[in-house]
C-alpha cells in the first residue's frame, strides 16, 4: 500500500523545471502524458520557427519580409504561452497533489 502513496512535491521546483523547458515539471508532477505532449509542442514550435528565424537573418534584420516577420512573431508568442501555461499548470499541480496528501511526510 505504501507504493499507492503520493509524494508531497515542491510547487517552485515544478514551476522552474517548466520555464526550463515546458513540460519537465508535469513530468516531475508524474504526469508524464501531458509533460510529454507539452515537450513535443515545444520542438514543435522551434522547428517551425526555424524557417522565418533563418530568413530574417539572411535579411541582415530587413524589416521589410513582413510575412517572415509575421510568422516570428506568431511563433514567439506561441512559444510564450505555452511557457506561461506550463509554468502555471505544474505548480497548481503540485499544490493540488500537496492538498491531497496533506500533512503527512
Amino acid at each position: 500500500m505504501s507504493n499507492d502513496k503520493k509524494k508531497r512535491k515542491n510547487p517552485m521546483v515544478a514551476l522552474i523545471l517548466s520555464g526550463i523547458l515546458p513540460g519537465l515539471g508535469q513530468i516531475y508532477n508524474n504526469q508524464f502524458l501531458k509533460g510529454l505532449i507539452l515537450i513535443g509542442l515545444n520542438v514543435g514550435i522551434t522547428i517551425l520557427a526555424r524557417e522565418p528565424v533563418a530568413r530574417f537573418i539572411e535579411a541582415s534584420g530587413d524589416l521589410d519580409d513582413i510575412p517572415s516577420l509575421l510568422m516570428l512573431l506568431g511563433y514567439a508568442i506561441a512559444g510564450l504561452i505555452l511557457i506561461v501555461f506550463a509554468m502555471i499548470d505544474a505548480k497548481k499541480t503540485a499544490d493540488r497533489i500537496n492538498l491531497s496528501v496533506g500533512d503527512s511526510p
